[in-house]
């Protein structure tokens, strides 16, 4: 026995002919459209109660059906934009401009690095590339 289904093929019917009158569906389509739909639904019901059950809560709420819509598939419920999930994006842009301002400075401390080490590699400075300060060439050569 097939198990009840979300979406009857009447109902997808309807929503066709919401936006184009008369318009019937082809039978292969209409069980491609009503499969992906329980598919879909079914793989948000399991992920979201995996979330819920992850903040150990036995209740499924909208923030968890909520989060994972958005992370997952980058869609907003309507009238439900709850401060929970928006609050942790902007901890993760947060992050991201920590990151990127860490990654500089370890790209920053690296040129300098190699700068100082492509001078190392060029041997001494001779007297003309010291400049004209000629006292302080002829005070560390006496010695």
């Amino acid at each position: 026995p097939m198990a009840a289904r979300i979406f009857e093929p009447k109902r997808l019917q309807e929503l066709v002919n919401r936006h184009h009158e008369g318009e019937k569906l082809d039978p292969a389509v209409e069980m491609l459209l009503l499969e992906m739909a329980e598919e879909f639904v079914d793989e948000v019901a399991r992920r979201s109660c995996e979330l819920a059950k992850h903040r150990k809560s036995k209740k499924l709420d909208i923030q968890d059906v909520q989060l994972h819509l958005e992370k997952a598939w980058n869609m907003k419920i309507p009238g439900f934009s709850g401060s929970s999930v928006r609050r942790r994006h902007h901890l993760l842009d947060s992050t991201k401009r920590r990151l990127n301002l860490a990654q500089k400075r370890m790209a920053e401390k690296k040129k300098k690095k190699q700068q100082r080490e492509d001078g190392k590699a060029m041997g001494p400075p001779s007297k003309r590339s010291r400049g004209s300060d000629k006292s302080t060439w002829s005070a560390s050569s006496s010695r």
